[in-house]
């Protein structure tokens, strides 16, 4: 039993020192040692049971084979599907906490932080280098659609969709119009 640890550590030993270095491999030897007393000290209990321990674990592989892997941990997150979203909101709690920084980078830029547009230009349906009149007038055809009161007799689903468009539509609108006054 002690010349098959051996030979079984001396493998583990030169994979070791090929993959990540005989530095390493060097380095590992108390661990390896350790690992060479314990296969030594409990070796005659799997040769002699091997046959058990091997239907042992083939029963449990195939009983968990099909069921996922759990833990036990719970997790508690939200997904955001839109990480704008995620973004814009701690960029509004910054600014509503005085302006103090309390760690962080701004990115560089000395004057603060310069707000991503490009979800409002998508938003509309624009240019990012559109013009004042252009973005007024691809608000004007959205809300011409989606205004709530079209929608008054369609189904509540409808109607909440509708809803929660124009409120993208306006938002969108109010940021992109800021650029120009």
């Amino acid at each position: 039993m002690q010349s098959i640890s051996l030979g079984f550590i001396l493998i583990i030993f030169l994979f070791i020192g090929m993959t990540f270095g005989f530095n390493r491999a060097l380095a590992s030897i108390p661990f390896l040692f350790f690992i060479f007393v314990l296969v030594w000290f409990f070796g005659w209990f799997v040769m002699a049971f091997w046959p058990l321990i091997l239907i042992i674990v083939l029963i449990n592989y195939l009983s968990n084979k099909n069921n996922p892997k759990t833990t036990k941990r719970r997790t508690y997150y939200y997904k955001f599907d839109r990480t704008e979203d995620f973004d814009e909101f701690f960029r509004k709690a910054e600014q509503q906490s005085g302006g103090y920084s309390y760690g962080g980078s701004t990115g560089g830029n000395p004057f603060g932080y310069a707000e991503d547009k490009t979800k409002y230009y998508k938003v509309l349906g624009v240019n990012p280098n559109a013009t004042k009149e252009e973005i007024k007038k691809a608000y004007r055809e959205l809300v011409k659609q989606h205004h709530p009161d079209k929608f008054t007799n369609a189904p509540e689903e409808e109607r909440a969709y509708h809803e929660k468009r124009i409120k993208e539509i306006n938002e969108a609108y109010d940021k992109l119009s800021k650029d120009f006054s």
